[in-house]
């Protein structure tokens, strides 16, 4: 048997312990709630991130200078040769009439065929310096505002021109004066390769990445 308790006895309350510093006890919830003693700190402000300057805002120094004075170096022995090719195309296509595969017994009409041929070969190269030299302006602009694309088509198409002009000379279709400018200008071409795969210039149009 259970000894009896007495009805007026208190039930045991449980044991309680001093706050924490900076806690409160919520009257309704018995939950603790943080009371602010300390005045709120002020961080000091970050200092501002000086980033780098834009390609397109950095003057144009002496080595993207000689890339641009190479470009149109290039473009004036293009253009050059287009003009004496104008003054000198009967010449130009009698010499790759006579150094052609054809046949001695070829026919006329085989002759005036293949002469045809070879006067829109020679206007079709003529209008590609003429749409080539607007695209080099534009992209001597673009470099000059720091396209990384521009720098980039540069550098692949003077590794092109170099290629296509080495063919050029070693087929041996066009007279000797014409072959010694497409020397001249492949050697331009080759310098202007070294110019555009200096350090400065591909500093200048690297990729940016900021952390």
């Amino acid at each position: 048997m259970h000894p009896q308790q007495d009805p007026k006895a208190q039930p045991p309350q449980p044991a309680q312990f001093p706050a924490a510093p900076g806690y409160q006890q919520n009257q309704f919830y018995g939950m603790p709630q943080i009371q602010q003693q300390y005045p709120q700190q002020a961080f000091p402000a970050a200092p501002p991130v000086a980033l780098p300057p834009e390609p397109g805002a950095q003057p144009v120094d002496s080595a993207l200078r000689l890339v641009i004075i190479l470009m149109f170096v290039n473009l004036g022995l293009s253009v050059l040769t287009t003009v004496i090719t104008l003054l000198l195309q009967e010449s130009v296509i009698d010499y790759q009439l006579a150094h052609s595969h054809l046949s001695p017994d070829a026919s006329p009409a085989e002759l005036d065929l293949v002469r045809h041929a070879l006067q829109v070969g020679l206007w079709t190269k003529l209008g590609a310096t003429v749409l080539v030299a607007g695209l080099y302006i534009w992209r001597a602009y673009a470099l000059r505002r720091g396209s990384r694309g521009a720098y980039i088509r540069l550098y692949y198409i003077c590794i092109a021109g170099v290629l296509g002009i080495a063919y050029l000379i070693f087929a041996a279709q066009a007279p000797v004066w014409m072959r010694v400018e497409q020397g001249l200008q492949a050697a331009v071409l080759v310098v202007l390769l070294f110019a555009v795969s200096r350090k400065e210039v591909r500093y200048r149009f690297a990729k940016r990445r900021y952390s």
